[in-house]
């Protein structure tokens, strides 16, 4: 999970590294629901609460939605394939990241020899 969360990270800051013509007060508000989303998907794996957690992560994901398909809500002055490209990195990471937590996991016993 540490190393999917470490690609998916520089990948998301390679993302953002092409907005250059974003307007500063889109700029705050699209990292910021990156960065929720991002504690969000964080916080399934800690929280005890697990389903609160998948709750937010449904919201922001229906808010990522009406961000690329919502004309009003798409960031002024973003190109429309670059916001594409950093929705779809942010799916396929969440995608991934639950995969990950969602699948029954083994656990070793201390009856199996190696």
């Amino acid at each position: 999970m540490d190393g999917l969360n470490l690609f998916f990270g520089a990948l998301l800051g390679a993302n953002l590294g092409t907005l250059d013509g974003l307007r500063l007060v889109d700029y705050v508000k699209l990292i910021s629901l990156l960065g929720a989303t991002v504690i969000a998907l964080r916080m399934v794996s800690t929280s005890e609460k697990r389903s609160y957690m998948l709750l937010l992560l449904a919201v922001y994901g229906f808010l990522l939605a009406g961000l690329v398909s919502i004309p009003a809500m798409m960031p002024q002055g973003m190109n429309i394939p670059d916001l594409h490209r950093l929705a779809a990195t942010l799916a396929v990471w969440v995608v991934f990241a639950l995969g990950i937590e969602l699948a029954p996991h083994r656990i070793r016993g201390s009856d199996q020899t190696d």
